[in-house]
Formats: C-alpha cells, structure tokens, sequence
C-alpha cells in the first residue's frame, strides 16, 4: 500500500457519536452506548472518545503478554483485556487488567478500580501523552496500585512497572527488559514474552 499524495483528500467513515445527556454519560451508559458507537470507544468526562487504530506489535504485544500473566497469575485473579475502569464519567479501558476473580462475570464490560488489581498500557505511536501521562494520573486517582507501561524498543518489548504511593502518584519499581520479576500485585518470574508474527 502507498502512501495517499499530501493535497489528496482524506478518506474516512461516519461514526455516529452520541449526543451525551447533560450530566454526561457513565459507566452503566456503556452497554447502551456499544450499540449505537460502531467503533473502539472509551468515556471521558461523560464524552463519548474515539480510540485510536491499534498497531501489530501493540495488538502481539497485548496477547502474549495477557497469557504469560495468566500462566502465573493466582486463582483469585483474573487476567483480561480491553475492559473499562468505572471511574464515574471516564471510564477508561486499560490493555491488559488483573481483575478480582470475584467481580468478573460473563457479560462483564468494565470494573470497580477498587477490584482491579493492575492496569497495564502498551504504548503506540498515537498514544503516547494518554498512556504516559493521562492514564498513569487517572489510575492513580483511582487507587489503583500497580500500573505497567510497555514500550516497543526496536521490535522488543521493555515494561515499566510503578506501584502507588501513600500520598498519590506512582513510584517506578523496575525496568525489565529480559525478565520481568515483581513481588505485587502477585508474585511474577517470567521472561519478557517477545513479540513475533
């Protein structure tokens, strides 16, 4: 495939985005709202956000990571993707979720934070300011205590692992390149799963 000529015009598809109520929507919305949003979606501030096109490695990088945690993951937790955190008006879908086994159910589409465990974004060339920046905020605020960025370094995954403070905010724990070895939320010895296709 070739690159379109710059003065050609931009070719795209209509996705009909729904006019919020007034409040915005929420979380419980979600169920209503996949039936009419034709497209990758997440709420922001109770606004319906389009999500960016997922690229190969990121899309590898999501499965081979979700099941290497599910090899070591314990019973009492849940190795998922792609579901939403109930943060009220946002709700934003992490890549990878360790989730409370308790809370998940088969029509499962989004969490309580308090039931998630860890939240990890796999960094991609048009999301980088909201996986580095935003999610890592939005997380926190949430109380949720074990974030993990995944980075694409030449092809090879490297995960950043942080865990939150007392007062806010995450603190890095690790860079791991070749081995990913942490103690929380569970006690995890693996080889960085490489990305292949």
């Amino acid at each position: 495939m070739t690159a379109a000529h710059p003065l050609e015009p931009i070719h795209g598809r209509m996705v009909m985005l729904p006019t919020p109520p007034l409040e915005g929507f929420t979380a419980a919305d979600i169920p209503r709202l996949i039936e009419v949003v034709d497209a990758p979606f997440e709420l922001l501030d109770g606004e319906v956000v389009m999500m960016a096109p997922a690229t190969q490695w990121h899309d590898e990088a999501m499965d081979v990571l979700k099941f290497a945690l599910r090899g070591v993951a314990p019973r009492d937790f849940v190795i998922t993707t792609e579901k939403g955190i109930d943060l009220g008006h946002t709700v934003p879908e992490p890549d990878v979720l360790a989730v409370a086994r308790a809370a998940v159910h088969a029509d499962s589409l989004y969490f309580a934070p308090e039931d998630v465990a860890l939240a990890v974004e796999i960094v991609s060339p048009r999301t980088k300011t909201k996986d580095r920046t935003l999610r890592p905020a939005q997380y926190a605020r949430a109380g949720i205590r074990h974030f993990w960025r995944v980075e694409n370094e030449r092809g090879a995954m490297v995960v950043y692992t942080f865990e939150l403070l007392p007062e806010g905010g995450y603190a890095p724990t690790g860079v791991h390149r070749t081995r990913l070895r942490v103690d929380r939320p569970f006690p995890i010895d693996l080889v960085v799963p490489e990305v292949t296709w």
